[in-house]
């Protein structure tokens, strides 16, 4: 196993403070994207032999950190670690040479957008019952058909990783994983999907009616789908949120400033008991949720990364980001209400990073069943 590059402390630190400041500056665009990547951002994670930054999975997960808490741009930086941790580290592991050099390095360089396609409309959480077929047509290409939804990149993307069953019986051997680009003959994106949270996050569906790619676009053997759908969520569920922290961190800042100046009865908010003790409970969710969140990354670095693990790290910083957000809006009471302080838009951030990368209760059977339960 290679390992991670590792700066001095003290230049990484100057660099994510480096990244704070130039995301403070940014909105949610696509210059944003580019301007990421090009900080390396993106590529923090992929070794060096591979053509990245060869940071390893804590560097990265800093520097996602970092970017939420500069940019407070929940919905970007949710699509970027989507991107990371669904698209690119699978394609990291199984894919080609030639495949790494055609998706891999564009996603990357953001000059190319990633999304990993595997919820069905009927499947939620339930990704072995997938539906999606793919067929060995007579010269040598496959056709795939179904359909996929709540693809985060969706509406964007230049290339999907997209599960379908290439076999019936078990799902080991069922299923399998193809890189679809953009362009491909019948694929059809679906337009952005309405949503109450992550503003600036597009997820989408696509149809795929006959779609046809070559044998080139395998990612993996015939096969494989199963071990590239876990390893994507192996790491996804580690790491998706990452960006959470400095959103927390962020509100927190914000939260204590407000109290400081906002008097009432002639005192700040922050001299009574109840507004330091909410505040208290909020600093000790994320100082739990980024203990966890970085002891997993440590151990990612070092190739112990187990399933058990990675579900414990999904539901409990999950779980630390909406108590945090049940203390957030009281500290403003009525202004909570107004887009400015943020508090509601992060209340419906927390909401939703219950249901994604598999619902919490999903996450409560995986580690159940490492148990032994």
């Amino acid at each position: 196993m290679t390992q991670p590059w590792s700066p001095p402390e003290t230049e990484f630190t100057a660099w994510l403070t480096g990244m704070r400041s130039w995301a403070s500056k940014c909105r949610d665009t696509a210059a944003t994207w580019d301007g990421a990547a090009s900080q390396g951002l993106l590529s923090l994670a992929v070794p060096e032999s591979a053509g990245g930054v060869g940071g390893g999975y804590e560097a990265a997960c800093r520097a996602l950190e970092a970017f939420a808490e500069g940019s407070g741009l929940s919905g970007l930086s949710f699509a970027m670690a989507a991107q990371v941790w669904a698209c690119q580290e699978p394609i990291l592991e199984f894919g080609s040479n030639a495949q790494r050099e055609q998706y891999l390095e564009p996603l990357m360089a953001g000059a190319a957008v990633g999304a990993f396609a595997a919820t069905e409309y009927d499947s939620g959480s339930d990704l072995l019952s997938l539906r999606t077929r793919a067929e060995r047509s007579s010269d040598g290409r496959w056709r795939l058909s179904g359909a996929k939804t709540f693809i985060t990149n969706g509406p964007t993307a230049d290339v999907f990783l997209v599960l379908a069953r290439t076999a019936e019986g078990s799902p080991l051997s069922g299923l399998t994983a193809f890189l679809v680009s953009r362009g491909a003959p019948g694929l059809h994106i679906g337009k952005a999907i309405d949503k109450a949270g992550l503003a600036g996050a597009q997820l989408g569906s696509l149809h795929l009616d006959d779609c046809v790619v070559g044998e080139d676009d395998l990612l993996g053997p015939v096969g494989a789908g199963f071990a590239v759908l876990m390893h994507a969520m192996r790491y996804e569920r580690a790491f998706i949120l990452a960006p959470t922290l400095g959103l927390m961190s962020r509100a927190l800042s914000r939260a204590i400033e407000h109290t400081r100046t906002r008097d009432q009865f002639g005192q700040p908010l922050s001299s009574y008991d109840t507004i330091r003790q909410r505040l208290v409970r909020m600093h000790l969710s994320l100082t739990s949720a980024r203990e966890v969140l970085y002891a997993t990354a440590r151990k990612a670095d070092g190739n112990a990364l187990d399933h058990g693990l990675s579900s414990l790290t999904k539901l409990h910083v999950s779980t630390e980001f909406n108590r945090f957000c049940q203390e957030l809006p009281d500290l403003y009471g009525g202004y909570a209400l107004l887009p400015e302080t943020g508090a509601l838009a992060l209340v419906a951030d927390a909401v939703a990073s219950r249901y994604y990368s598999g619902t919490s209760d999903m996450q409560m059977k995986i580690i159940a069943e490492g148990l032994g339960l």
